[in-house]
């Protein structure tokens, strides 16, 4: 059990640490966008492109090795851990109402990495020279789904936490228990 916590532990550390948001202007949808930007956008073009291409690969990568620890962490640790509980009739039921809201919270993931996908994808195709104020909106949004994404991160390692924690109280309860 205590390898079980170990092991959370340390792929909640490895998740935080993995999942970078990248800095971006916000954009104020009050003003009307000036030819100054717009020539700017230009200007940026090809540099903004590929950085975008970089980052939809590193993304990419990083959205599988994710999804696979998080995926792992509920197959591998979550569910066979609490139909353990349930087998012996041990009674938890934090471990499991956790559990059910981290399986809500990988399926918002899921959601909110395809959304981000789509919009980077549609963003990628625009040609940013003759069409820099659609660029300009769809890197916009690009940074909105990817934001949306990250706090999906945030409320799984949260989760991830939370059941940690839980699964010590849970531990230290059937040690003494058990004495």
């Amino acid at each position: 059990m205590k390898r079980m916590a170990i092991l959370a532990a340390t792929l909640s550390i490895i998740i935080g640490a993995s999942f970078a948001v990248s800095a971006a202007v916000q954009a104020d949808d009050a003003a009307p966008m000036t030819e100054a930007h717009i020539a700017r956008i230009r200007a940026s073009c090809v540099s903004a492109q590929a950085t975008l291409m970089q980052l939809h690969a590193s993304d990419a990568l990083m959205r599988v090795n994710r999804g696979q620890l998080f995926e792992s962490l509920s197959t591998r640790l979550m569910v066979p851990f609490n139909s353990r509980i349930a087998k012996y009739t041990q009674q938890n039921v934090s471990l499991v109402e956790l559990a059910s809201s981290y399986d809500g919270q990988l399926t918002a993931f899921r959601s909110n990495y395809q959304q981000y996908e789509e919009a980077m994808s549609r963003t990628l195709k625009i040609d940013c020279q003759n069409q820099p104020v659609s660029f300009y909106d769809g890197v916009t949004e690009t940074r909105d789904k990817r934001a949306a994404t990250h706090d999906s991160v945030i409320a799984l390692q949260k989760t991830i936490q939370d059941y940690g924690t839980q699964f010590d109280i849970f531990a230290k309860n059937f040690q003494e228990g058990t004495k």
